[in-house]
């Protein structure tokens, strides 16, 4: 089923005199049956608005009386034809899953929630019972069938969270599936796992899918067409090889590229004139690497050394990298002095899950450490013993010498502990922006004039100034995962607990929450990062650990993590494109040093002048 879009306007309704501004401007769109249309571009650009508005939900669910309706929205929306109307939602036309799961469920049982869509269509049992088992199975979690009538949506991980919201509109079988950002909770196999069923369904049903994605990764390749929307326009519309050509237009909104192609605008080797998107194109590219070391049998390693800025100011090239500060680092640019030590500690859900397993951690002081691995491996349940959420069941937590054991040590953990929740709803409650960030400055004592500073510094970090007076409830899920992590370091606690801090970020968002916990690091801070983002951990992170099924199955650095495929597979884990392209290649020619990063690749390939 197509979908048109004829000069789209749209801006939310205010509750003053003063009319918000507008949120899309006059959208021109044709998406044609049966394509895979992706859509992407910088955080509150519009994308899950013009979404809702495909689906219908706006303007129709914001109330506006017909006298009202003009201010507010211009165009018109055709789904096959026929006008995208209220009653849309509610059919098998079009269907979306949430970028926020959450929001989305509606039943107190995983079977009800899969079933639910389904009932409204007036399925009969056995055939809802068999699409809610067939499309559980093809997200990944057929394990859960067989307590599906007792296991709230609640109880589940994030990521599990999120496949449960994508199984449910599977099993609908819409004509056309809008997906807000459907993989930034998943592990890395996950998303890919995730998006290859939506692939396969999309052929066998001959189903239109809209992708709203920051990922270049899956959107280059899984996706027909991809639209780079910017301030409600939409600039470039374009196949993935030729999208991701444009380099001054992506560099100005914005946008998020990959790995293989930063290193080809900050170097000039292309394949076919254009910058590569997968391995074997990255290889061809990038052969000139192994020729520049042809004759150079010893073995040479790039990472320790320092990084030349050679971006020239690009904000997708990751030029603003220091190697020897994160990355695969070496083990002694930290002081090994613990400031959180995890011994046998174990965690059982009152439901009788067991989601950590005699797990041993030592955290150093002044280190940047990752927590990797799969959705529900017990990466979040760990984080929050060491912010004193949770008690372990057994087993014994030290944070700063402290017993966590002690129910005193733990009501004084804020203190030295920031915790950044995975879902920031979890985590805010104030009706206005600037007072979320400054509430934990009034707990700690700090003077009036110090906390408006603080607030300032962090609100223009997180790319959230212009919205100091707002409702955080009134902000999308990108910039409210910001104000999250802005509340927290606005403290400037010792130890930094970020979970998932850049799901679902542009590239400058991204660039801006990891520079402020770099310049948080640079003063010292313990930072512990819980993300799916291999190349953030191979950017910024000195060490890592790797859970599987509440264990630790591996502690070292990013550098020994992404060249071990053991351990890699059984840890659900990819490595990042520039690492994986470096494994690829010394398959071939042992004697190539392994090269880690964006930065690391230009710095071996040496970048070729502007003729």
């Amino acid at each position: 089923m197509s979908l048109v879009i004829d000069g789209l306007w749209w801006r939310y309704p205010t509750f003053s005199e003063k009319s918000s501004p507008w949120v899309l401007r006059g959208i021109d769109l044709e998406i044609e049956p049966g394509e895979c249309f992706g859509i992407t571009g910088p955080s509150g650009a519009g994308k899950t608005t013009l979404c809702r508005a495909m689906l219908g939900a706006i303007p129709y669910s914001s109330r506006l009386t017909p006298e009202q309706l003009p201010q507010h929205f211009r165009g018109t929306i055709t789904a096959a034809g026929e006008p995208v109307t209220v009653r849309t939602p509610a059919t098998n036309r079009v269907g979306m899953v949430l970028q926020d799961p959450e929001n989305q469920f509606l039943r107190m049982s995983l079977l009800h929630e899969l079933g639910l869509g389904l009932q409204i269509q007036g399925l009969p049992t056995e055939e809802i019972l068999q699409r809610a088992y067939a499309s559980l199975c093809s997200v990944g979690l057929e394990q859960l069938w067989h307590g599906a009538a007792y296991l709230h949506p609640a109880d589940l991980s994030g990521g599990e969270k999120q496949r449960v919201a994508i199984a449910s509109f599977l099993a609908m079988r819409p004509q056309v599936l809008l997906l807000d950002e459907p993989t930034s909770d998943l592990d890395p196999p996950g998303k890919r796992e995730v998006i290859e069923t939506i692939a396969r369904l999309r052929k066998d049903y001959q189903m239109t899918v809209v992708l709203v994605e920051q990922d270049p990764d899956i959107l280059s390749a899984f996706c027909d067409r991809i639209a780079l929307l910017n301030e409600g326009h939409i600039e470039l519309v374009a196949p993935p090889h030729d999208f991701y050509a444009e380099r001054a237009l992506l560099e100005r909104c914005g946008a998020s590229v990959g790995e293989l192609t930063s290193i080809s605008w900050l170097t000039g080797y292309t394949y076919h004139a254009r910058p590569p998107l997968t391995l074997e194109e990255g290889e061809i590219a990038f052969a000139g690497f192994v020729h520049t070391q042809a004759g150079q049998p010893e073995e040479r390693s790039l990472h320790d050394a320092p990084f030349t800025d050679t971006g020239k100011g690009s904000s997708v090239a990751r030029p603003d990298i220091a190697v020897s500060a994160g990355a695969s680092g070496s083990r002694d640019t930290v002081k090994q002095e613990p400031i959180v030590t995890a011994a046998d500690t174990w965690y059982n859900y009152e439901d009788g899950t067991v989601a950590l397993q005699g797990v041993d951690l030592t955290l150093h002081r002044g280190e940047i450490l990752a927590l990797l691995g799969p959705n529900g491996s017990g990466k979040s349940t760990l984080a929050k013993i060491l912010a004193g959420i949770y008690r372990p069941t057994r087993g014994r937590v030290l944070v700063q010498g402290q017993d966590l054991a002690s129910r005193k040590v733990r009501a004084r953990l804020p203190a030295s502990v920031g915790y950044v929740f995975q879902n920031p709803d979890h985590q805010l409650f104030r009706r206005k922006v600037s007072d979320e960030v400054e509430y934990g400055l009034i707990n700690l004592g700090i003077e009036p004039a110090q906390r408006r500073k603080a607030v300032n510094a962090a609100l223009e970090v997180a790319g959230l100034t212009q919205y100091a007076n707002e409702d955080p409830l009134f902000l999308g899920k990108g910039q409210r995962q910001r104000l999250a992590v802005a509340a927290v370091l606005a403290m400037g606690p010792e130890i930094v607990i970020v979970d998932e801090p850049t799901t679902g970020q542009d590239y400058n968002m991204v660039k801006g929450i990891m520079s402020l916990l770099r310049d948080l690091h640079r003063q010292g801070k313990t930072i512990l990062v819980i993300t799916h983002d291999m190349s953030l951990v191979a950017e910024h992170c000195q060490r890592v650990v790797t859970f599987r099924d509440g264990k630790r199955v591996f502690t070292g650095t990013p550098a020994e993590l992404f060249q071990d495929e053991v351990t890699l597979n059984r840890a659900g884990l990819r490595p990042p494109p520039a690492a994986a392209l470096s494994v690829r290649l010394r398959a071939k020619h042992p004697d190539l040093p392994f090269l880690l990063t964006v930065g690391q690749w230009v710095e071996a390939l040496e970048p070729k002048k502007d003729e």
